[in-house]
């Protein structure tokens, strides 16, 4: 304990208000929806705990947790009220936003006991991320207590056109950085460099932190070489693990840029693969593929979407365990509910809008992984012809620009469909990225990445 408390904390810093141009929403147009949900209620209040509703609801974000433009905070919000409690309440900052009152984080605890003792208070809470210590003021008082999902959650889950926007150009800025990684890893290889997994991380790092509104990572960055690339959460990339001929270098990374969130994997190789490492790095690509290409009913929940995407690798013995996917926030957390892609999804339906990673994978002890992930866009697809009863329809628009490692692909694996895909994805990448590179190695290794004009390989 005496250790613990003599770690120095980072300084805060006071909260920034982003602009209209990046949430596509005023806060006090969320606060009258919420409102409106208040009433259906009957509730008198809205008590939010969680930091990211917080940052989401008053369109404020900090710097307060690491890989996460949050800040301490609480909210109490009525019918006629907002009050946020947090560090930095006379700051001229948050005196502009006039739909909000801001009092000292310290007098949240007073003032939600002062609230507890009134018996015509009826406050909504959720009790799935609701705090223990708030729980503990409202206990055995008088005041009642609606337990419910927080009415935060399914509004923010539905990106705007403008917050899309600015998810697409994060996007773009978090690929340039790791293709030019990618371009100097492949330089390496070429002249027998020793790279550990520890360099290639601070390489990745660099040209991320160079991309214009950079803010953080989104996450540490996961970068796991010959068997470390089998631990799903590898952490501490390590300066003794050197990349070897003929081992898988598995990256999960990402970045909180220009009001974006971004998060994305790629499973390369040192070397020249085998055949078993090109056998199960094309099966997962082509679970990514056909989750990708599908097209589904409006309100299909996650359950019905993981079945989907596992069903190609269990006809050849591979699985991988964990969830096929998750919700990813803008400019707020890299995971993001209520919608996920997952056998334990619950009954939360897909609706236009909702961010969703797509992600499976394959791991083996001993011998390593293979994951790839894109983050994709829920949007409306055109009527399906066979469907004439008016059935809203949703389809996968990528979010992800960043070129598959082609020489792990066994391409006599591959259907038509399949190919076509990986053509026309490759050809948006490049047409998307290439624009944004100045170096010309760089533009040379994207180049070659992009080059899916025709099969090496017989087609399946």
């Amino acid at each position: 304990v005496d250790q613990t408390g003599s770690i120095a904390m980072p300084e805060r810093v006071e909260p920034n208000l982003l602009p209209l141009s990046w949430t596509g929403r005023s806060t006090l147009e969320k606060l009258t929806e919420l409102r409106d949900q208040l009433d259906k209620h009957q509730a008198t209040h809205l008590l939010l705990t969680q930091l990211d509703e917080i940052a989401w609801l008053t369109n404020l974000r900090g710097k307060d947790v690491p890989c996460n433009p949050v800040f301490e905070s609480y909210a109490l919000i009525s019918k006629t009220e907002a009050i946020c409690f947090c560090h930095f309440p006379t700051s001229t900052e948050l005196k502009s936003l006039t739909d909000w009152t801001f009092y000292p984080y310290e007098d949240y605890a007073p003032t939600l006991k002062h609230l507890a003792a009134d018996d015509s208070a009826y406050v909504w809470l959720d009790p799935q991320g609701v705090t223990m210590g708030t729980l503990l003021l409202l206990q055995d008082q008088s005041a009642q207590v609606l337990e419910a999902e927080s009415p935060v959650i399914m509004p923010r889950a539905l990106k705007n056109e403008v917050e899309l926007q600015r998810i697409r150009y994060a996007h773009r800025q978090a690929a340039v950085g790791k293709v030019q990684s990618l371009a100097r890893l492949k330089q390496a290889e070429r002249n027998s460099e020793k790279v550990s997994e520890q360099q290639y991380a601070g390489w990745l790092r660099s040209y991320y932190e160079k991309r214009p509104d950079f803010a953080d990572l989104s996450f540490e960055t996961i970068a796991g070489a010959g068997a470390n690339a089998a631990i799903v959460h590898y952490s501490n990339p390590s300066a003794e693990k050197i990349l070897t001929d003929g081992e898988f270098l598995l990256v999960d990374s990402g970045i909180q840029c220009g009001g974006g969130t971004t998060d994305a994997t790629r499973t390369m190789i040192w070397g020249e693969p085998d055949a078993e490492q090109q056998r199960c790095y094309t099966r997962v690509l082509q679970a990514h593929i056909r989750l990708a290409r599908q097209v589904f009913p409006e309100g299909t929940n996650g359950a019905v979407l993981d079945g989907v995407t596992r069903s190609l690798l269990w006809n050849e013995g591979l699985d991988f365990g964990h969830g096929t996917g998750h919700g990813v926030g803008a400019f707020l957390g890299v995971h993001e509910g209520p919608q996920r892609i997952s056998a334990f999804a619950g009954d939360v339906g897909f609706r236009s809008g909702m961010i969703i990673s797509n992600e499976p994978g394959y791991y083996r002890t001993g011998w390593g992984g293979v994951r790839l992930e894109n983050l994709y866009v829920v949007q409306s697809a055109t009527q399906h012809p066979r469907h004439p009863d008016g059935k809203k329809w949703l389809c996968f628009d990528t979010l992800t620009l960043i070129p598959f490692e082609r020489k792990l692909v066994c391409e006599e694996l591959l259907t038509e469909d399949e190919w076509n895909w990986l053509q026309h994805y490759h050809k948006r990448v490049w047409e998307e990225i290439s624009p944004l590179l100045n170096e010309d190695g760089e533009k040379e290794y994207l180049q070659q990445a992009c080059n899916w004009s025709q099969r090496l390989q017989a087609a399946a």
